[in-house]
């Protein structure tokens, strides 16, 4: 199931699969309309109906030619306008939140409905002649070329409306942070079981295993890994997880088993991680974070300079956290059908996320006072939700970060005693908190 996803993921960000097939059925409808319009105008009681066109060929040509042109105009504005999106999008915000533009739905679809009406226009264009009498001129046709061409008007205004908003840092802040909260829900379960203890009878050290290919791994197929290791009778340790960036040779498994793999074992775990060119959201938590993470290390910059941007960011980073910090994350223990632990997998932690979130910024914007209490905020909210031990550590570690940057940072005194007051008001919500659950503990 994740390599379908993964596989999903990537078709989503390709911005012309949805043209294609909008393109595609443009032409199923224009043939269609050609073979069976007669007979269709009939059941509707023919050319007694107003909005049927019906004038002879040469009127129906030329009313298609002006719609033709017309439409490829559009066209044109609408792909210029694109261009100019993604490269604002790639300067301002970074480039690799493009795809996220490109994998935009209605985007794809505008573009789907214009390039599927020029190629039915064309169509019908090329089906008529000067002989055609009055009788035989696709009446239907034409007048369905014609509503096209009217739902395409509303479309450029959609797509003018849709476009404004896109380049709206916020807006691409919202977005980016549902994409996030999906793949939380779609990876994490709500309530899981704990990995348990280590197994005491490990088989000894009978080599490793390098995924013999350099990239970004995106999915690794643990269900594969443990079919295996049971077949071979072994235990196996990945060093490596989805997001990190290896080279084609490196300990990525080590085995431990009895007798040393063969040539084949090697190759179906080899087989059971997707290496790519990008990372992939597929598997990876900390790729939507990192996203976010990407839109305020860039506005934080010295050439943007939006610390507004940056704590529109750490707001949801804090909303992500707090789903994340309220599920259970993958166990890292994978057992056999009998409860035999086969693989030691490598996932992202509590720790690791939370790193991946706020240290960046931090480090970007020490010298921000508004960005650093910010952070304290968002911090303290997060300390009077979190329930897990290694969760409240997170929180609590990063408030010594802050006290640590607001110290050493080149900061008005005032400001610095403003941050140091947030902090301390986190650290208090803390301590509420585990006081709170000791509590129900007793």
């Amino acid at each position: 199931m994740e390599r379908i996803r993964n596989i999903i993921v990537l078709l989503r960000g390709q911005l012309w699969i949805l043209p294609l097939i909008l393109s595609v059925l443009a032409l199923g409808l224009a043939y269609w309309v050609l073979t069976f319009g007669p007979s269709l105008l009939e059941g509707w009681g023919g050319g007694e109906l107003w909005w049927i066109y019906g004038g002879d060929a040469s009127s129906a040509r030329g009313l298609l030619s002006s719609l033709l042109s017309g439409l490829m105009t559009m066209f044109s504005l609408v792909v210029s306008v694109t261009f100019v999106i993604l490269t604002l999008a790639a300067n301002q915000l970074g480039p690799r939140l493009v795809p996220n533009f490109m994998g935009d739905r209605q985007i794809q679809a505008v573009i789907g409905l214009f390039l599927g009406t020029i190629l039915y226009v064309l169509f019908v264009l090329r089906s008529l002649n000067e002989q055609l009498g009055s009788e035989g001129v696709p009446h239907a046709a034409v007048t369905i070329g014609s509503v096209l061409t009217v739902v395409c008007l509303f479309a450029l205004l959609f797509y003018v409306h849709k476009v404004a908003r896109a380049i709206v840092a916020d807006n691409i802040v919202a977005r980016v942070a549902h994409d996030l909260h999906n793949n939380v829900r779609s990876m994490l379960p709500e309530t899981g079981e704990g990995d348990g203890a280590m197994p005491d009878d490990i088989p000894p050290k009978a080599g490793t295993v390098s995924l013999g290919r350099s990239g970004y791994i995106q999915v690794i197929d643990y269900d594969r890994l443990v079919s295996v290791a049971c077949r071979e009778g072994a235990l196996l340790e990945v060093k490596v997880r989805a997001g990190h960036f290896v080279l084609a040779g490196g300990e990525h498994v080590v085995v431990h088993a009895v007798r040393p793999l063969d040539n084949e074992t090697v190759a179906a775990i080899r087989d059971a991680a997707v290496i790519g060119e990008e990372r992939s959201p597929a598997q990876d938590l900390e790729h939507g974070l990192r996203q976010l993470v990407e839109i305020a290390l860039r506005a934080l910059s010295p050439g943007i300079n939006d610390p507004h941007t940056a704590m529109a960011v750490l707001d949801r980073l804090g909303a992500a956290l707090e789903e994340i910090f309220q599920r259970s994350l993958p166990p890292t223990l994978l057992h056999d059908p009998q409860g035999a632990v086969r693989v030691i997998a490598r996932r992202s932690d509590v720790q690791g996320l939370s790193d991946a979130a706020f240290d960046p910024i931090r480090q970007a914007g020490q010298e921000i006072p508004a960005v650093l209490i910010r952070m304290a905020d968002v911090l303290g909210q997060l300390a009077s939700i979190v329930r897990r031990r290694e969760a409240r550590d997170a929180v609590v570690q990063h408030l010594g970060k802050l006290v640590e940057t607001a110290e050493a940072a080149r900061l008005a005194p005032c400001d610095r005693a403003a941050i140091l007051l947030r902090i301390e008001q986190a650290r208090i919500a803390t301590s509420a908190r585990l006081k709170e659950a000791t509590i129900h503990v007793l």
